[in-house]
């Protein structure tokens, strides 16, 4: 961890203290300023290379409301925000709203400094009914940070998959690739893309994606088959015998759920799901 330097940064209960300005964006009177000095003077110091946000007031308004808080950081360069996210919660964790906005304005912090502003919240950010949320009411604000995701995998097949598919059908299975959902970084993800049912069971065509940055083997693969009712048609574990995925690559497979283990008759395959049942 890169250390801060001792002679800019004063010091509070080894913590460090931030040095309140205001923007030229925002005209307040000096009543205004005073109140933000005041919560200022009231926040705990912060540890080295923190970015921190505080709320001061909610103020409801016919569209929605207009929260004021205190941006500081204490990292070792200038704070430059650019787009964010914020979520309001009440004093019990619940979230209220959420909403991004553009920090073109707020401008550039230099370090171990505080600025107060304003953000307006219109009612569809709102995550709960209208009356929850009030003015003066107790509340926290926090940096919403997307999870990293990946969204680009490259096509992994075995010889079996390589020598049984066309040109055209590899070229339908990366485009089925290519428009999945992001999944989430350091995550294995288990996709199904066809369906079709015989008098022996059910088979089923699944990717695996690896968001890994280093390859990843699967040793068994447990599933639930949900129908369009999302009703449990099939569960059952299949064993894979080192099934090996590279990083950041998608390798599919066929799986076969046998008739004796359907739970359901006539199930509805007009859309249909697998689920995880515990993880690998």
């Amino acid at each position: 961890m890169i250390k801060p330097k001792k002679a800019n940064q004063p010091k509070l209960n080894n913590r460090l203290k931030t040095l309140l300005e205001f923007s030229e964006h925002w005209e307040m009177d000096q009543q205004e300023r005073y109140i933000f000095q005041y919560y200022h003077n009231k926040l705990k110091g912060l540890d080295p290379n923190q970015i921190n946000i505080h709320g001061v007031q909610i103020h409801k308004t016919g569209e929605g409301f207009i929260m004021t808080a205190i941006i500081r950081h204490s990292l070792e360069k200038h704070l430059n925000l650019q787009d964010i996210r914020l979520v309001v919660r009440d004093s019990e964790g619940k979230e209220l709203a959420r909403k991004d906005f553009n920090m073109e304005y707020f401008g550039v912090l230099n370090t171990l400094r505080a600025r107060p502003w304003m953000f307006e919240f219109g009612a569809e950010t709102f995550l709960v009914p209208e009356e929850e949320i009030q003015s003066k009411m107790e509340f926290e604000v926090l940096f919403d940070i997307p999870e990293p995701t990946v969204s680009e995998f490259s096509l992994q097949l075995d010889e079996n998959w390589s020598n049984g598919l066309t040109e055209e059908q590899t070229a339908s299975l990366e485009n089925t690739l290519a428009s999945m959902e992001p999944t989430k970084q350091n995550e294995i993800s288990v996709s199904a893309f066809n369906l079709s049912e015989d008098e022996n069971g059910v088979n089923v065509f699944v990717l695996i994606r690896n968001a890994f940055e280093e390859e990843t083997t699967i040793s068994n693969l447990p599933l639930q088959l949900l129908d369009a009712n999302n009703e449990l048609v099939a569960q059952l574990g299949f064993p894979l015998e080192q099934f090996t995925i590279k990083p950041v690559h998608a390798r599919p497979i066929s799986l076969h759920f046998p008739k004796a283990v359907l739970t359901k008759e006539n199930p509805d395959w007009t859309n249909w799901n697998i689920q995880l049942t515990a993880q690998i």
